[in-house]
């Protein structure tokens, strides 16, 4: 009776909160777990958690399941990963409703892969008075948190999925409201960030350090070779990347290699009938041309995690057998920090001493599995993560976490930069629309503390490459491909990088504008819009037809579009203000422009795009910059910009596109051609050592 009691106060007091302008951040502290947690009438933003308390998990590991009371709204978003079982966390995809109730009994519907609806990662509701509400369920040390649907309402699932009791204090979900989606999501991370036992754990992607290799141009083995690999193919590939005009600047050696019996790891060394010189012929081969190697693990050992007749003695005291799926023992580390750190010591160890520079790491998310039923799983997964960041952080690997949006992982990225954003990469119809809009929909929740990689792609299929080529110069992340190296196509990836292989890259990652965010691309006849925020205050948006009715859609960009190309940069300092003089379209794919007023529309063909960037107008001038290039804002900084003249300097020389207001361009170092409404296009006859140029108005 007494907890039913403090139950009903804490949810009365709950209640009472109200929302007001500028609200200060406020925590609701439960002193037991409620009976229900009603979200109708929260602060602007704020972190909800139960007092400190003996908790003891069911026999399936779970705590306590709450249900979830909404505030009116129309239109909701929902994270889950679509599969249960195999490399849950690369699958982590949105689902669109007018009603939670619809997710009750989701059935498969095509080009989703399945019809899993728990284990949900992230929910936002848009409200009746338009506000978005941001709910992000917490992951603590010790507390996995969910979000699960059934009886047409949702929960949030609390658990360890392990037997031991637990003395802790329970963090249960970061939230926070905007009239903009972006500044919603922010503040649900600003709530985790301040959480004991969650804010030690994370942290914001600007805070964290960007791989330097992917920052170049790079190639993966999988796509091409799968798991069909050995010295003298990858050999091979390697001279082929060295001797191709493409500038690749990385390689990475994918699955296929490792020494195992029946897919449970043996040690992390080699099979040597693939490989019988180890790694030197290949690792030793490192030069200027391709400077970084990169090898694939994974995070449990291998599929069936590591065996019993493994050889790695040193590991032998830190591995406990478990038998997750009933049908064999494994091995996996013990739930200690001790034993993580013993086992990825041994993995990052090996990989360093072999000459690699770069390691992906794949199938996190399978590994609390692994523990179900052991004392604590969530535990588990927190030291296995915390114990390969720093382990790789210490002997200087360059990590790319894969298959790993289950939020039980995210919640332990503390140093890493990189997380996979879709499943794998494929040619097929069904498989292009499912990973473009995971990456760009979980870059939307993601995003605030990665940058989302988008796997690689094959540059000489056609049909698609530059759709992949450009959603990939959209995202910020690695660009990487799989083709045979010596007969790659570089018509679509010229205009990625400059002659280094350095990618021009995005200030933050790009993200759904907020109806895209709000729609399914897939059966609600509209393009697909996604905006990433470029140098010099310009925007990029990219629009998609991935509706499957595979008719010609209609759309448009309005000016009302470019104050969201602010949505991401950290620090955040609020959507982006329209320029005093407004905003020129530049259409990357028709080489036109206009002066943005009234919305610029256009139709698109099934799986065909639209590449148009948004430049400030300042004192009658737009600098387009590089037309070569995709990113056409990136190669350049505005340095000064006067009535008569402005300056910048060039990332890389070349060409120049830019626009003036009734303007006759001039320059020592180029020889302009008008070409329409106001676009004029320069052309380099003179380029300086130091990229600095002045262009001024010409004096008859």
């Amino acid at each position: 009776m007494k907890n039913i009691i403090l139950s009903v106060l804490c949810i009365t007091c709950l209640l009472s909160c109200k929302e007001q302008s500028g609200a200060k951040k406020q925590n609701s502290s439960f002193d037991v777990f409620p009976e229900t947690l009603n979200l109708s009438a929260l602060n602007k933003n704020g972190v909800i958690t139960v007092s400190k308390q003996e908790l003891t998990p069911d026999s399936t590991g779970v705590i306590a399941e709450i249900p979830l009371d909404f505030p009116e709204y129309n239109r909701g978003i929902y994270y889950r990963p679509f599969s249960k079982k195999l490399a849950a966390g690369n699958r982590v995809e949105p689902l669109w409703f007018n009603d939670i109730a619809e997710l009750d009994g989701y059935k498969h519907q095509k080009p989703r892969m399945d019809s899993h609806i728990n284990l949900g990662a992230f929910m936002m509701l848009q409200k009746a008075n338009g506000d978005y509400l941001a709910l992000l369920p917490l992951v603590s040390n010790r507390i996995g948190n969910t979000f699960s649907i059934h009886n047409n309402k949702a929960f949030l699932t609390v658990a360890t999925y392990g037997a031991a009791s637990e003395n802790v204090a329970v963090p249960l979900i970061s939230y926070g409201q905007s009239n903009n989606p972006y500044e919603a999501a922010k503040m649900a991370w600003e709530g985790a960030m301040k959480i004991d036992n969650v804010k030690e754990n994370i942290n914001w992607r600007s805070q964290k350090e960007y791989p330097e290799a992917y920052n170049y141009l790079g190639w993966c083995s999988w796509e091409h070779y799968k798991h069909k690999i050995d010295e003298n193919n990858m050999l091979s590939a390697l001279n082929g990347l060295k001797e191709s005009a493409i500038p690749f600047r990385w390689m990475l050696i994918d699955d296929g290699y490792l020494d195992h019996k029946n897919g449970a790891l043996l040690s992390f060394g080699v099979d040597k009938k693939k490989f019988p010189n180890g790694w030197e012929p290949i690792t030793s081969q490192k030069d200027e041309k391709i400077k970084w190697m990169g090898i694939w693990r994974n995070f449990n050992g291998y599929f069936g995690a590591v065996s019993p007749e493994h050889n790695m003695p040193s590991l032998s005291e830190h591995l406990a057998a478990r038998n997750p799926s009933g049908k064999r023992t494994i091995l996996t580390p013990k739930i200690s920090e001790a034993s993580a750190n013993a086992f990825f010591h041994e993995m990052t160890k090996n990989t360093k001493d072999n000459g690699f520079d770069i390691i992906k790491v794949d199938f996190q998310s399978d590994n609390f599995r692994n523990n179900e039923g052991a004392s604590n799983a969530i535990l588990g997964v927190h030291h296995n993560n915390i114990a390969l960041e720093e382990n790789c952080k210490d002997k200087d690997l360059m990590l790319l976490n894969c298959i790993a949006q289950q939020n039980f992982n995210v919640f332990n990225h503390r140093h890493s930069a990189l997380i996979r954003g879709s499943v794998d990469y494929k040619t097929t119809k069904d498989r292009l629309d499912v990973t473009f809009v995971q990456n760009f929909a979980n870059s939307f929740w993601l995003g605030h503390t990665h940058w989302l990689d988008q796997d690689m792609f094959y540059a000489n299929f056609e049909e698609t490459a530059q759709l992949m080529a450009v959603a990939r110069a959209m995202s910020g992340g690695p660009i990487y491909l799989s083709d045979v190296p010596e007969h790659i196509d570089d018509a679509v990836l010229k205009p990625l990088t400059y002659r280094d292989g350095r990618i021009l890259g995005t200030l933050a990652p790009a993200v759904p504008l907020p109806e895209s965010l709000m729609q399914d691309p897939y059966f609600d006849g509209k393009a697909f819009r996604v905006i990433a925020p470029l140098k010099n205050q310009t925007a990029a948006i990219m629009a998609v037809n991935l509706n499957q009715d595979d008719k010609e859609v209609y759309t448009q960009v309005s000016l009302k579009d470019y104050a969201f190309a602010g949505g991401m940069i950290q620090p955040y300092v609020g959507l982006w203000q329209t320029p005093k003089e407004g905003v020129l379209l530049y259409d990357y794919y028709n080489k036109t422009v206009q002066v943005l007023k009234d919305d610029y529309s256009f139709t698109l063909a099934s799986r065909k795009e639209r590449l148009l960037l948004l430049n400030p107008i300042k004192k009658g001038w737009a600098v387009i910059g590089r037309p070569d290039k995709y990113l056409s804002a990136a190669t350049f900084n505005l340095l000064e910009v006067e009535e008569n003249k402005i300056k910048i300097k060039m990332v890389e020389n070349g060409d120049l596109l830019l626009w003036t207001n009734g303007k006759t361009p001039h320059s020592e170092n180029f020889e302009f051609t008008a070409q329409q409404d106001g676009l004029w296009f320069g052309k380099l006859t003179t380029p300086k050592a130091d990229k600095n140029y002045t262009i001024s108005t010409k004096v008859d």
